[in-house]
């Protein structure tokens, strides 16, 4: 499963090269005002909550600490996404994917403490990643046609897997 994580966060990190901190914090229509930046803050601050939840063995992705540096500047983020990614291999190598946590949500009128493992979580954090990339791709087609990312950019791995069985037949 890290593998999987390190893999999307070589994607971002492509991503973030190719980005002027002007092009990445700009407000965009076709995602409603919303930066890319923004998106990016969002998916470094949830491996992060993950990454500091695994060490006290609780996990709350609603106390996340909204850093405006991450959203604002592309080597800020390109410097946790780098962090974040030293931290899943050390992960790998202590074997603590196996580990249970205790998992935190605020839901409309409570809030609620659920049992989950780390590799559940890194299967959350892997497949809310992709789909924040979904909509980052869909602003750099429409914005910044300069910016390249592979097709597979944004798609879940189920859906790849089906269109390559597609393709097969």
């Amino acid at each position: 499963m890290n593998h999987s994580n390190i893999a999307v966060l070589k994607q971002l990190n492509n991503l973030l090269n190719q980005l002027s901190d002007t092009e990445y914090a700009k407000p965009l229509s076709i995602i409603s005002q919303n930066t890319i930046g923004k998106h990016v803050r969002h998916i470094l601050e949830f491996y992060t909550c993950l990454l500091t939840g695994i060490e006290n063995e609780s996990v709350d992705y609603d106390a996340r600490k909204r850093n405006l540096e991450l959203e604002n500047y592309t080597e800020k983020a390109l410097e946790t996404s780098n962090f974040i990614s030293e931290n899943l291999i050390n992960l790998d190598k202590k074997g603590s994917s196996k580990l249970q946590l205790d998992l935190f949500a605020t839901l409309p009128h409570a809030r609620a403490k659920l049992t989950s493992t780390v590799e559940r979580e890194l299967l959350y954090t892997l497949e809310h990643t992709i789909h924040h990339f979904a909509i980052i791709k869909i602003a750099i087609k429409n914005d910044f046609p300069h910016i390249k990312v592979s097709d597979e950019f944004g798609v879940a791995y189920a859906t790849l897997q089906h269109q390559e069985e597609s393709i097969k037949n």
